[in-house]
């Protein structure tokens, strides 16, 4: 919720009148913050000159990761030289150049003024952590080791921002050839097709034409009548719209996380990612004292895929009852046997936060490697689906016009 400048008015307990100005997502927020300051609210008015001046300089967009990255790092860094945390804070909200960052902060450091300690304040305001930091935050609070709890949600995220970097660079080269493949066929079709037709209208041919130039033909058609280009775009609409709806179920969640997992290539990229996930987050909670039940809870709550997530939570209620991980992972059948041996040997050592640690590592850098080769290992698929093209617009665009020599005679 975005926050709103509110003017006040108040008294202290001398009876002197106070009035100024607080930002809020709400007024009862500024009523607190006022009782907070020992003040009695007269009266509390939303500043609708600020409000306009907002409006005019409204950036489109939430909070980057690479901002929240950023964010996290400088906190560190004025932890570590010894600031105190409402200060860190302070300091953090006033230099943001993004306003919706900025609000976040003000907002966290409205809630630190008020008593509230730093992971509570993020944890009512969510868009710059997730659950998994926010208790890793509390932890670190609890243990007395915040900054090294923060350099570590630090370095996570500095691993996810490059992980993101290293597959959107991997995807311009495709992209780029789609498009270009698209622009391509939407020209053949709205002004080379109806050459040929024309062509064979002449001689009173049409019915000559061959088929797969036919279906061109069609389709031409199609996007050049009115009625048709009306029939396409509802058509859209109704899918997207119906597939939005499907996706949003839990049923039509899981039915697509299944499908990407048996997608060449990236199936196994996202399943590396999940696996890599879940040795480095679990890892870091256990270290960082949070307990394997609400830890176990929190990896699954943050994991992207409902395949994995529905795996681990499946799980929770018998490692509960005091089985061991590894056992109701394995009946999943999601993770591989590697993975599962690995963790078993873990809890048999007393080693588990070390051995999800180094499995996380592991696939890490399995990842590292598939996305730096990602853009060789989709060449082949990208040749095949090109050259498959090209050889069918060769086909209906120029076999009519070699034909049209016996259509002559």
């Amino acid at each position: 919720m975005a926050l709103i400048t509110y003017k006040y008015s108040a008294t202290d307990q001398t009876g002197q009148q106070v009035s100024g100005s607080y930002k809020a997502e709400t007024r009862d927020q500024v009523a607190d913050y006022l009782r907070s300051r020992g003040l009695f609210v007269v009266s509390i008015t939303q500043d609708l000159s600020s409000s306009l001046k907002k409006f005019s300089s409204l950036q489109i967009g939430g909070i980057s990761l690479k901002d929240r990255m950023i964010l996290i790092k400088q906190l560190a860094m004025m932890l570590r030289s010894g600031l105190p945390i409402l200060q860190s804070i302070e300091i953090l909200g006033k230099q943001q150049d993004n306003p919706n960052l900025r609000d976040q902060i003000v907002l966290v450091q409205g809630e630190i003024e008020g008593g509230a300690t730093l992971s509570t304040g993020f944890q009512k305001h969510t868009k710059i952590f997730n659950d998994v930091q926010v208790n890793l935050l509390l932890a670190g609070e609890k243990s007395g080791n915040m900054v090294e709890v923060i350099n570590k949600i630090a370095e996570d995220m500095e691993k996810s921002h490059a992980l993101r970097s290293k597959i959107r660079g991997a995807m311009i080269y495709p992209a780029v050839v789609f498009v270009a493949i698209f622009v391509v066929l939407i020209v053949l079709v709205v002004f080379m097709v109806p050459t040929v037709q024309a062509l064979y209208e002449d001689f009173n041919a049409t019915d000559q034409i061959p088929g797969i130039t036919q279906f061109l033909i069609s389709l031409s058609n199609l996007f050049t009548n009115p009625i048709g280009l009306v029939t396409i775009i509802i058509v859209s609409l109704v899918s997207y719209f119906s597939f939005r709806s499907f996706s949003s179920t839990p049923e039509g969640k899981m039915a697509i996380a299944k499908l990407t997992l048996r997608i060449p290539v990236f199936g196994n990229l996202i399943k590396k990612m999940q696996l890599a996930q879940f040795g480095r987050i679990l890892s870091m909670l256990l270290v960082s004292g949070v307990s394997i039940i609400d830890a176990l809870k929190i990896v699954s709550m943050s994991l992207g895929n409902p395949v994995f997530s529905k795996a681990i939570s499946s799980s929770i209620d018998q490692v509960a009852k005091g089985v061991p991980i590894a056992v109701p992972l394995a009946a999943t059948g999601v993770f591989p046997l590697l993975y599962i041996r690995m963790i078993s040997t873990g809890e048999q050592t007393g080693n588990l936060d070390k051995v999800l640690a180094d499995m996380g590592r592991f696939y890490e850098e399995e990842v590292n490697e598939i996305t730096g080769n990602l853009t060789k290992l989709m060449e082949p698929l990208i040749l095949l689906i090109v050259g498959g093209l090209v050889m069918f617009l060769a086909i209906a665009v120029y076999l009519p016009i070699y034909n049209i020599g016996n259509v002559i005679t």
